[in-house]
């Protein structure tokens, strides 16, 4: 074997063992808005990207189906007066992909799992109507086992398939911010926090066009975790739904127009404050600790209008309720099953 052959083969050798990131991308770009690798499709950049990059992605609609399973952040990109980003259902319709330990199987248009992801300036539409699959629950974006954050963004025209639909679900998630979204379009809980800790729901705005049961719905939580400051109005049953959780701090949020039902409910919870919250058209607070001491704390909380300032449980007992404030309703107190 010649020397200089020798060298080819050593050189041939160690490109082949250069490590993978050589090549990793790191600046993708969907669309043609920045400089970057470029693709026609976001599933495709997800797929390329490097994890831990952040991914830009120019106006425009996208109808697409996405699964994310490594830490990114996709980031909406507006150019001058362009329309945001928008991600819209395929012809061929979103398919059953995931499942829930309390609402069993879902058809998520955005999901991502396993890892930690930051989603800004994006608004996904579920297309509306009523084509459902029984037995499966629409999602317009999911966060399961995951961390991270969605801002300034939104999830809207969900199906309407008889009180199931859901835009935003938090699935134990840890250390996730839900941050100046809007919701609507929904006809079972606009956003659905289940089991997880350390979550915060901040600053959103959540509307129901159509009978929803619940504005902000969450439960089987561990604690801590904040709702607060978020504006809720439409046709819910509670504007704010809380249960079987601890450590919940539900504060500075207006609700308002609610036609039937009490701005906020809590049921089985334990340790969970309530304080400084608006809430007018509509029945103020509920609480049923379902026999168990709550240690609950209702404070300073405003009820304008309603039927009932404050809905009670014969059966609650260990909360501290005091400094709240009830103009113009029918009852001040009555007894809530």
């Amino acid at each position: 074997m010649t020397k200089r052959y020798f060298a080819v083969l050593i050189a041939a050798s160690a490109l082949a063992i250069l490590p993978a990131q050589s090549w990793a991308i790191t600046n993708a770009v969907v669309g043609k808005c920045r400089t970057g690798t470029q693709f026609a499709t976001i599933q495709a950049s997800i797929n390329a990207a490097d994890a831990g990059s952040t991914i830009q992605i120019c106006s425009g609609d996208y109808p697409e189906i996405l699964t994310i399973t490594k830490n990114l952040t996709l980031k909406g990109v507006s150019s001058g007066k362009s329309a945001a980003v928008l991600i819209t259902v395929p012809s061929a319709g979103v398919p059953q992909n995931a499942t829930s330990g309390l609402w069993g199987m879902l058809a998520v248009h955005v999901l991502v799992q396993n890892a930690s992801v930051a989603v800004n300036n994006i608004s996904i539409d579920g297309g509306g109507g009523t084509t459902c699959t029984l037995g499966v629950r629409p999602v317009g974006i999911l966060f399961q086992v995951a961390a991270g954050s969605m801002a300034n963004s939104s999830v809207v025209d969900m199906p309407q398939c008889g009180g199931n639909s859901i835009p935003a679900f938090l699935d134990l998630t840890s250390n996730f911010t839900f941050s100046s979204n809007y919701l609507s379009g929904c006809d079972r809980a606009c956003l659905e926090v289940d089991y997880g800790s350390n979550t915060r729901v901040t600053g959103n705005t959540i509307e129901a066009l159509t009978a929803t049961r619940v504005g902000i719905d969450v439960q089987q939580l561990g604690g801590p975790a904040t709702v607060a400051n978020n504006f809720i109005a439409g046709n819910f049953d509670w504007g704010i739904g809380a249960s079987n959780s601890s450590s919940v701090s539900i504060t500075g949020n207006t609700i308002t127009a609610i036609p039937d039902g009490f701005g906020i409910s809590l049921f089985a919870q334990t340790q969970t404050m309530v304080s400084n919250n608006r809430i007018s058209g509509t029945s103020g607070i509920s609480v049923n600790d379902d026999g168990v001491t709550g240690g609950n704390t209702i404070t300073k909380n405003t009820v304008v209008a309603g039927f009932c300032g404050l809905g009670l449980n014969s059966t609650s007992t260990g909360d501290t309720i005091s400094q709240n404030t009830y103009f113009n309703d029918t009852f001040t107190t009555c007894s809530v099953i």
